[in-house]
């Protein structure tokens, strides 16, 4: 995969924030501290955010730069799958997010999927890991993971939230019409969690 000047921008902040938590030499961390700038630079020219913007998000994380992860929740009622819509996008999606620190993947796609629709899962299968770079979704100024997680529904009630308007359950026919948030989810990996649900016995899918 051909890296885009985003790509090469956030590994030089990835070198940079590296280069700060471990060198000890004064010049060198004067270097790192540059390099820092050039990314913050470079990203704010092929992104939404300023420059000053990017400097203060960069100035609050420290140590080894290392991808984020966002879990997604695919649960299925009579063999349609749930969906929320995002207040911000107008756009559907999986329910999901970030994980928190101290948090589990069973716990954070739980925690998730009742914040976002009301409604308790259990997670019981990682259906995909994908590099959110190779799977076509809308360039974003953090590296990350998207984890699929097949989940049962276990109780609780559709009821949406500061993040969410509607909550609905959608055939895969259906989600050939809507439309999704192309920083969350795409067509095709929605599509791909129907042939996880009916055959749990596949393996996980990755990159």
């Amino acid at each position: 995969m051909e890296k885009s000047l985003l790509d090469l921008s956030r590994e030089v902040h990835a070198i940079a924030k590296s280069g700060l938590a471990f060198s000890k030499d004064p010049f060198d961390i004067e270097r790192f501290h540059q390099l820092e700038e050039i990314a913050a630079g470079l990203i704010s020219k092929h992104s939404s955010h300023s420059k000053e913007y990017l400097q203060k998000v960069f100035s609050a994380e420290s140590g080894y730069v290392t991808p984020k992860l966002d879990v997604r929740a695919a649960a299925f009622k009579n063999g349609k799958i749930l969906m929320v819509k995002e207040r911000e996008s107008a756009s559907w999606t999986l329910p999901g997010g970030y994980v928190d620190v101290n948090e589990s993947l069973s716990e954070a796609v739980a925690r998730e999927a009742s914040e976002e629709s009301g409604l308790s899962v259990k997670p019981i299968k990682i259906a995909a890991v994908f590099d959110h770079r190779k799977g076509g979704y809308k360039p974003h100024l953090y590296h990350f993971y998207k984890i699929y997680m097949i989940c049962d529904l276990i109780g609780g009630h559709e009821k949406p939230s500061v993040e969410t308007s509607e909550i609905k359950f959608f055939s895969r026919d259906e989600i050939e019409k809507i439309q999704l948030d192309p920083g969350r989810i795409t067509r095709a990996h929605i599509l791909r969690m129907f042939d996880h649900a009916d055959n749990l016995s596949l393996p996980t899918d990755f990159d």
